[in-house]
């Protein structure tokens, strides 16, 4: 008897129907005549213990930091996790070998691998490699089941990627709000290995900016013979950043030129080619789903996974463009299935540079299975989708685009030199089908006119006109541009040598995981979309200030995409898990000191103007019924929350029904005798009046006299 179990449901009936004879039992499916039975997980069915499972009393104190395990537990997650659990373990007594079919990653081979070991599990174990779910792929996968040892190297990786998440996260987070809260900040912050570089980036983009100062430049444009339009190629001396910034200077050299004879200096036209893209990866798709359909990284991620369960695309948490060459084959009825046999110029033979099975690893590129999208029930996103993943499987049998580029160089008489281009389209091929894709762009000169010139030929210059331009500030983050940028972190990190390191790395977290750490962002109020864009709040803002003032490695994306490359050279098997976890222990108790021990300045906190003092360091806090509130750390008036900002002072009353404060909004009243600091007059609920001290509590009844001075005093409220 097999036993195979998925990583979820919806793969479990596609085995299941593959192998047929099958029959729904309570948490499995028994294919009786194939003495197999399929079960499945909810992802993972199990979850890391907390810190507090680890020490002493069931409480983190300070003195607990760092809470390192010697004996790793796990625990099935609330809800149906318990039960399945339970179904798993009583069908492994009757089975003679175990088929882990998770997904086709790191964290699919994790997520099994886990519940056999949390179970005891000690007979054979096969491993089924699933790239699709329709029939025929996966009664290939079937065929080509591996043991499951070999697959030792992925289940470390995925290991020392989720106990790496959790000492850096607990620890480090404990860590900073226990810091915090010492400071007078209550509630608990977070802080993830992922998470906060990836909300470095939003706040630098923040930066950049809030502190761009647009600049005026300037270029030269000539109009020669045919109406060939030339720009004055600015000498490097005169440039700034880049830019010529000097109007007087354009100026003169647009006066030199203005009806003067140019001589062609140099004269070139060649033609070239340019196939289309490569298939899409993950976060290829979730970049043109957000520019072209607007759609989230998290939504074009579950769009993606409707398909591949729909049978209609392939596994979709790719992170490889390429496709093996026995799939070729398959092109010709894929191409029928989704419409693409009748689109002009197309060609079921191509073989563009995307079908390479050397180039090929764990994945392959995103593409469709060839099963009718038609007739599955697809949402409104998946349409959309697919719609793309269409689009970028049929060009591939399209001809290249067939250009030629032309460029000039003019030379004046007052020895200026302008240069012209253009490049000119002479066969669309895959362009003609649908808009390209983000990055794919064509270039600036491609509307460009430049007729055929000769060296030494003679045009003259009829209008010389000086372009007035304006520096734009960079463009807040989308879903589609984050996780492009979360890619390519390399591109992002100055230090030459780590650039070059990096630059062959997969950057911050995975395909997998990505979207998730933006929804974390904003779920934990780090991070905020407005509209489109992806902004940090103040609160992440203020995080990241924090630990870049005392952990300034834990906000560093180049330190997070360098563990990425440990995490996939532990799973090709060239670096050991042992040595990973060891650096992983060793930096979260540094980190862990630094966090707990670190001074974390006032300036840090995101501090608002006290109405009650007038100060400036009212400071937001949690109530302990879980309510925001704040406290000025001058006075200690304590306030409403509103929206983020002090609102009304708690002992402060509503008139009736009005909605208008009876109290002053500022201390107005008579100095206290004790502090000196004026005080702020108040009404009691029954509507008396008196004076309260905002630093020292006390309170005093108006003088019968004189109301405007201080009277008895009595004893101060709580």
């Amino acid at each position: 008897m097999r036993l195979i179990i998925a990583e979820k449901p919806s793969v479990a009936q596609a085995i299941a129907g593959v192998i047929g004879g099958a029959k729904r039992g309570d948490g499995f499916i028994d294919c009786a005549q194939a003495k197999t039975r399929v079960t499945w997980c909810f992802g993972h069915l199990l979850e890391q213990a907390k810190p507090e499972d680890y020490v002493a009393g069931g409480k983190v104190l300070a003195s607990h930091l760092p809470v390192i395990p010697t004996a790793w537990k796990l625990s099935p997650r609330d809800g149906g996790a318990g039960k399945q659990v339970k179904v798993i373990r009583d069908l492994l007594k009757d089975v003679d070998e175990v088929v882990n079919a998770g997904d086709a990653d790191r964290e699919g081979q994790l997520l099994v691998d886990e519940v056999l070991l949390f179970l005891n599990w000690k007979g054979k174990t096969l491993r089924l490699w699933l790239s699709s779910l329709d029939d025929e792929s996966v009664q290939r996968a079937l065929a080509t089941i591996k043991d499951n040892d070999a697959m030792r190297p992925l289940y470390e990786s995925a290991l020392a990627r989720q106990r790496a998440d959790w000492l850096m996260g607990m620890n480090c987070s404990i860590a900073l709000s226990r810091n915090l809260q010492a400071c007078g900040v209550q509630g608990a912050w977070s802080v993830g290995r992922v998470q906060t570089p990836t909300l470095a980036l939003l706040v630098d983009r923040k930066r950049e900016i809030d502190h761009f100062r647009p600049r005026d430049h300037y270029q030269v444009e000539a109009t020669l013979d045919g109406d060939t339009r030339a720009l004055w190629q600015t000498p490097e001396d005169l440039l700034i950043d880049g830019l010529l910034l000097d109007k007087a200077a354009a100026e003169a050299v647009a006066k030199a030129v203005q009806g003067q004879k140019a001589v062609v200096e140099k004269f070139t036209r060649k033609t070239g080619e340019r196939a289309a893209p490569l298939p899409y990866t993950l976060g290829a798709l979730q970049k043109a789903a957000s520019s072209r359909l607007g759609l989230s990284a998290k939504d074009t991620l579950a769009a993606a996974q409707e398909l591949y369960e729909a049978k209609v695309a392939t596994y979709p948490r790719t992170d490889c463009p390429y496709l093996p060459m026995e799939m070729h084959g398959a092109a010709a009825g894929i191409l029928k299935a989704i419409g693409g046999a009748d689109v002009a110029g197309i060609d079921p033979e191509r073989k563009h540079a995307a079908w390479n099975t050397g180039k090929v690893e764990a994945h392959h590129g995103l593409i469709p299975t060839g099963q009718n999208p038609d007739a599955a029930s697809l949402s409104a996103h998946a349409k959309r989708v697919f719609d793309l993943i269409r689009e970028s499987y049929i060009r591939l049998f399209m001809p290249p685009e067939k250009f030629e580029s032309r460029e000039a160089i003019f030379v004046f008489p007052s020895g200026e030199h302008f240069r012209a281009a253009a490049r000119i389209v002479l066969e669309p091929g895959w362009t003609k089908l649908g808009a390209q894709d983000e990055g794919e762009g064509e270039s600036a000169e491609a509307n460009g006119k430049l007729p055929m010139l000769a060296e030494g030929q003679v045009l003259r210059c009829s209008a010389a006109q000086i372009l007035s331009k304006r520096t734009a500030p960079p463009k807040p983050y989308t879903d589609g541009t984050l996780i492009a940028a979360m890619t390519g972190v390399h591109k992002l990190v100055t230090d030459p040598k780590l650039k070059a390191r990096l630059k062959e790395s997969s950057g911050l977290g995975t395909e997998a995981t990505r979207a998730s750490m933006i929804e974390v962002l904003i779920t934990r109020e780090y991070a905020e979309r407005r509209k489109k864009e992806i902004h940090p709040t103040d609160r992440g803002v203020q995080l990241i200030d924090m630990l870049r003032k005392v952990a300034p490695d834990l906000a560093d994306p180049g330190t997070t995409a360098l563990q990425e490359d440990a995490l996939a050279d532990i799973a090709a098997g060239r670096a050991a898990l042992a040595a990973f976890m060891q650096a992983q222990v060793e930096a979260t108790r540094e980190f862990s000191r630094t966090l707990l021990e670190g001074k974390l300045n006032e300036a840090q906190l995101v501090l608002h103007a006290c109405p009650a003092c007038g100060g400036a360091r009212c400071v937001q806090r949690t109530s302990k019924a879980g309510s925001a509130y704040h406290r000025c750390l001058d006075c200690e008036v304590a306030f409403r929350d509103d929206g983020g900002k002090p609102g009304m002072r708690f002992e402060d009353r509503q008139a009736g029904g009005g909605g208008q404060r009876t109290s002053d909004a500022g201390a107005t009243g008579p100095k206290c005798p004790s502090c000196k600091k004026p005080t702020f007059k108040n009404e009691t609920k029954t509507g008396k009046a008196y004076y309260r001290c905002g630093g020292c509590k006390g309170a005093w009844w108006p003088d019968r006299k004189d109301e405007s001075n201080l009277g008895t005093k009595w004893e101060s409220k709580a």
